[in-house]
């Protein structure tokens, strides 16, 4: 529905951050694979300018959004009403726009 969007640090173009993300599977990472794992490198790279930069935020938004839903869900134990059904759905529906706003990108 909604998708990350993000402001490249080099030619200040507004690109998705789906786009921008390039896995390459052929590289893998002995110090953090194991039998069972096996871990990959992540690039961000600008489609236009073709330079790489570096995605900061995502695991601190990823933990804001979760925290809000658990205590909007903690909250309907002590309230008496159907709100914070209300805004835990809200907090889903509009997740990744909440994310847009704490995630950043900047120079690698």
């Amino acid at each position: 529905m909604f998708r990350t969007l993000i402001c490249c640090p080099n030619c200040r173009n507004e690109i998705s951050l789906e786009e921008a993300r390039t896995t390459i599977p052929a590289v893998p990472l002995p110090e953090q694979s194991t039998t069972f794992k096996k871990a990959s490198l992540v690039y961000t790279v600008c489609p236009r300018c073709r330079r790489d930069f570096r995605v900061t935020g995502e695991r601190s938004a990823a933990l804001a959004v979760l925290v809000a839903v658990f205590l909007s869900l903690v909250s309907g134990f002590f309230l008496d009403s159907w709100v914070p059904l209300a805004v835990v759905a809200l907090l889903l529906l509009f997740q990744r726009k909440i994310m847009q706003i704490l995630i950043r990108a900047e120079h690698a």
